[in-house]
């Protein structure tokens, strides 16, 4: 994120699992664990009771119904997640409800959600302190929880940093500007041992080609096919000058790189909020980019912004949207537009916002919608110790700046927890690949999305997002076709503002990235509608054939 930081216009949960509950809904789970971590009920009139309980018991290990499910590759439709369920027609939840309705139009196609949509995004700094590496088994295994994907590796440390050939990587939690072969090497292994790609930041403003050139060319020998492109310099519609004079300059660096690399991928500009700098620099570089890059933020954490807040829809998601793909129609920009980095609040989030399981929650909205309108993928963007003004000394995890919206939780450059921001990833990644039906939602005043995917093979994914605290949602949802059978997984949490006790399929993300989903749910099927329940603050991912 720019320091300008201004808003543009615009583990585990204690789990009641798939197999512990009988089919009437109304019986004791395994475990004996209701939504609020007591004794449990019967069903009420609602339905159904609740999937996971608020003890933190039963994270990542199968929970106390029933073996867990081997975790799947992620990415991929039905990842870890196939089969059918065998805990009766509903998950268990007493509580309030309403009625609700989704409606899927399936001769209406609304853009497409492509492999590798959700990726990270991280300051170019964490190269220096040995975090991108073949060992670093957690973070390997928390990448390739989500599948193939892309990383952006830029940020404001990128136009701090320097190319020194012979700098060796830092211990974990300090960093430095000065990046060298090493650090590239285990990048070139971390890539390698999770299957992603890397769009890769070069420093514009305090660098020269004649210094950017002998870095990329390095880069590109050492990664290559894991390379996704370079991306020169962070946010440049930020620098002094103005774009009679930020694009010549950019434009100096451009040649001296494609010169020396001949047919590179460059993506840009990376810039934040300011459609009218991408439409005009992009009309000018469409012969040189391959992929348009732009940056969100719903505003400043200095704002003091609310859950609510966040939660709430922000208009610019889909103007932006809009903007970007006639930007990429108009000059044919071969890989589309991607969300390079983007987070909820700038200045590294805002705490009980960015940090809770409402972020969770609301990430799904923005890769759904964006998906719908164009996107090709989203980078939410973290960072750790001693990055983006985050000063600290080694060892001490609460810093002056800390990243409360990283998806990964860090400390001393070592995963320490999945944070609820990953979970919604996690949910993205397991919806599968395909056109995206047009879906349309409605409960009341409540706070209710939905979205589906459509694979290619007859059937159809979705996903229902109730962002409400308090109420559940018993939703008729028709797919506009016949369904023969149908399941559901929910992603789970105490409450919107939990910051532990997340769960999804049943099941937490431990600290060394092994997830073991649980069986999904059966769902009552009659003609072309499905019935499910959702619980408050849940989504749930429902597979219909």
């Amino acid at each position: 994120m720019g320091t300008g930081g201004a808003s543009p216009a615009g583990s585990g949960g204690g789990v009641v699992d798939a197999g512990s509950a009988t089919a009437t809904g109304g019986a004791t789970a395994a475990g004996g664990l209701d939504a609020t971590g007591g004794a449990s009920a019967a069903a009420g009139t609602g339905g159904a009771r609740l999937d996971a309980g608020s003890d933190g018991s039963a994270a990542g290990n199968g929970g106390p119904g029933g073996a867990a499910a081997a975790p799947g590759s992620g990415g991929t439709n039905d990842a870890g997640l196939a089969g059918g369920g065998d805990a009766g027609p509903a998950p268990p939840f007493t509580g309030p409800t309403i009625d609700g309705t989704v409606t899927v139009t399936r001769t209406t196609t609304m853009g497409r959600l492509v492999p590798g949509f959700a990726g990270f995004s991280f300051e170019k700094s964490h190269l220096t302190d040995g975090f991108f590496t073949g060992t670093n088994a957690p973070l390997i295994a928390m990448f390739k929880l989500l599948g193939p994907g892309v990383v952006r590796i830029g940020a404001n440390d990128v136009d701090k940093s320097i190319w020194q050939p012979s700098a060796t990587p830092l211990q974990g939690g300090m960093t430095t500007p000065n990046v060298g072969t090493a650090d590239v090497d285990a990048l070139a292994a971390f890539l390698a041992a999770t299957n992603w790609k890397v769009i890769y930041g070069l420093n514009l403003k305090t660098s020269t080609p004649t210094a950017a050139v002998p870095e990329a060319v390095y880069v590109s020998a050492k990664l290559g096919t894991s390379l996704a492109s370079f991306e020169i310099g962070n946010e440049i519609s930020f620098y002094s000058g103005g774009i009679g004079v930020i694009q010549p300059l950019w434009q100096t660096f451009a040649v001296a790189i494609q010169a020396a690399l001949p047919g590179v991928a460059l993506a840009g500009p990376g810039v934040y909020g300011d459609i009218n700098f991408t439409s005009t620099f992009t009309a000018g570089e469409a012969s040189r980019i391959v992929q348009l890059t732009f940056h969100y933020y719903r505003a400043a954490a200095s704002t003091n912004p609310l859950l609510s807040q966040l939660l709430a829809t922000d208009p610019a998601v889909v103007s932006q949207s809009q903007g970007l793909a006639t930007i990429v129609s108009s000059n044919k920009i071969r890989d589309g537009f991607r969300w390079g980095e983007m987070n909820s609040y700038s200045g590294h989030g805002a705490a009980g916002v960015s940090d809770v399981f409402g972020s969770a929650l609301w990430g799904i909205d923005f890769m759904l919608t964006t998906a719908e309108y164009g996107a090709v993928g989203v980078n939410f963007h973290g960072g750790g110790q001693n990055m983006d003004g985050n000063v600290c000394s080694n060892g001490v995890a609460s810093c002056t700046k800390p990243f409360r919206y990283s998806p990964i939780d860090e400390v001393d450059s070592q995963v320490t927890a999945a944070a609820p921001l990953f979970y919604g990833m996690l949910l993205v990644s397991q919806a599968g690949t395909g056109s995206m039906l047009a879906t349309k939602a409605s409960a009341g005043s409540l706070n209710f999305t939905a979205y589906s995917i459509a694979p290619g093979d007859g059937s159809t994914n979705l996903v229902l997002v109730n962002k409400d605290a308090t109420t559940g949602v018993n939703a008729s949802v028709d797919v506009g076709a016949p369904v023969t059978t149908a399941s559901a997984v929910y992603l789970r949490a105490p409450s919107l503002t939990a910051t532990t006790g997340v769960t999804f399929a049943g099941a937490g993300v431990t600290p060394g990235g092994v997830w073991s989903p649980h069986p999904p749910y059966d769902l009552p099927v009659k003609g072309n509608v499905i019935t499910v329940v959702l619980p408050p603050a849940s989504a749930t991912l429902v597979r219909a054939k």
